[in-house]
């Protein structure tokens, strides 16, 4: 055979390729839309239409468009703000905004296309849309979610409350376990969020991961306003389940220390630390161990970086006021607990360091005050009785302080660590 003829015609490659050429392009250009459809579908974001407004707010400038953007920065703002266990961001965008494109050939737009296989899939979604009314001089807003009808329904006195109010709504529907998280540190009081919390427990249905976080927080809550026995019973039930699972070691440490017993406290906020080894939270429950053994120094070097860099929540202001008080630094301290109360409203022992400042720097009405609100959010919160019995005393209310001390004598002395207390105070 002569070389010629083994030879490719001229041209024969770039003509191949030429050949190919369109059908290559349509396989990118499909590719690139399969692409960008299966991003659509799995874009796990809540879509925000315009709210409908009555005449008088759209008088004031506030139209529909107006609302939409606002409740989505609110829902937004929520989500960047709330405390608790790591969770997936979801993003939020108000109707129309997000890109479309248009299918060639079809003409039908990537959008509805990806909601026709969301619907088929069984994939729900997060469309939210309502409106704005007037019930006499109060404003209403009620918030629809896609597919489940009425999500909100709440009131207001200005629009700002209103959207502040109608956010948190959002997030109880689409991820409940923010919301949860949410209403830990912004529920009126104790009470009222172990019961919100306990009726989503009925219905989380198969979620595990919202059932453990439901029980968390209700642990969470019932130590730290003197439940300890049954905040243990929680832990130790989610520990035998997720033996790992670092929140409840660290909150069965909690209810340990509110028991007295600190070396296995001690043992179980060591273990959540080796855990989770860049989280500062386990170092709070040391320094409430070390300031039960009288270590007040070594509690405060423990808590005051953290502290200082905003690495734990209040209650790490709470044990660092109480250190600074046994160190007869009670005005540093008063700055810490005041700080405390209005970052944790209803935590009992926010209110009771309150009290303890204010008794040290000689102002037990203040003081009382202080104390009472503390009980008032815990009633079971053995410190804030003791400590409103001494306010009573440094007070000449000698009478009402023994009575008070008779009256709360069986919570007082549940809690180990203030029954030396305790018997000091019944001498006066």
């Amino acid at each position: 055979m002569s070389e010629a003829g083994s030879a490719p015609a001229p041209g024969g490659f770039w003509s191949t390729i030429q050949a190919l050429l369109p059908r290559l392009v349509s396989l990118v250009g499909g590719l690139i839309l399969l692409f960008i459809l299966v991003d659509e579908l799995q874009r796990d974001g809540i879509e925000v239409q315009p709210i409908s407004v009555p005449p008088r707010l759209i008088e004031a400038g506030l139209n529909a468009d107006v609302v939409a953007l606002r409740l989505k920065d609110a829902i937004l703002h929520l989500q960047d703000t709330v405390g608790g266990e790591p969770r997936r961001r979801t993003g939020a965008d108000v109707g129309g905004t997000h890109p479309d494109f248009t299918v060639p050939l079809t003409g039908l737009s990537l959008r509805s296309l990806a909601n026709a296989l969301r619907g088929l899939l069984g994939i729900p979604e997060r469309r939210v849309s309502g409106e704005i009314t007037l019930d006499g001089e109060v404003l209403r807003l009620r918030l629809r979610l896609s597919g489940q009808g009425v999500i909100a329904d709440v009131t207001a006195a200005n629009p700002d409350a209103l959207i502040r109010a109608g956010a948190p709504e959002v997030w109880r529907v689409v991820q409940p376990i923010l919301y949860a998280w949410w209403l830990s540190s912004e529920a009126p009081s104790e009470a009222q969020m172990r019961e919100t919390l306990t009726e989503m427990a009925l219905h989380a249905g198969s979620d595990r991961q919202l059932q453990r976080t439901i029980q968390l927080l209700l642990a969470r809550s019932l130590a730290r306003t003197g439940e300890a026995e049954a905040a243990l019973a929680i832990n130790d039930t989610q520990l035998r389940e997720s033996p790992g699972y670092a929140p409840a070691i660290y909150g069965r440490g909690r209810a340990l220390r509110e028991l007295g017993r600190l070396d296995e406290a001690m043992e179980a906020f060591e273990a959540a630390q080796r855990i989770l080894p860049n989280t500062a939270f386990p170092r709070v429950g040391m320094a409430q161990v070390l300031r039960d053994r009288g270590q007040n120094q070594a509690a405060y070097d423990l808590l005051q970086p953290v502290v200082r860099d905003q690495l734990v929540d209040a209650q790490g202001r709470v044990e660092l006021a109480l250190a600074l008080i046994a160190l007869g630094r009670a005005r540093e301290a008063l700055v810490h607990a005041r700080r405390a109360v209005a970052e944790d409203a209803k935590n009992p022992s926010a209110h009771t360091a309150l009290g303890e400042a204010l008794l040290a720097e000689r102002q037990p009405e203040a003081a009382l005050l202080a104390f009472d609100v503390a009980i008032g959010h815990g009633p079971l919160w053995g410190e804030a009785h003791l400590g409103r019995a001494a306010a009573l005393t440094a007070l000449g209310r000698r009478a009402e302080a023994r009575d008070a001390l008779e009256h709360s004598r069986a919570v007082i002395a549940a809690t180990p660590r203030l029954r030396e207390r305790l018997a000091q105070l019944s001498l006066f």
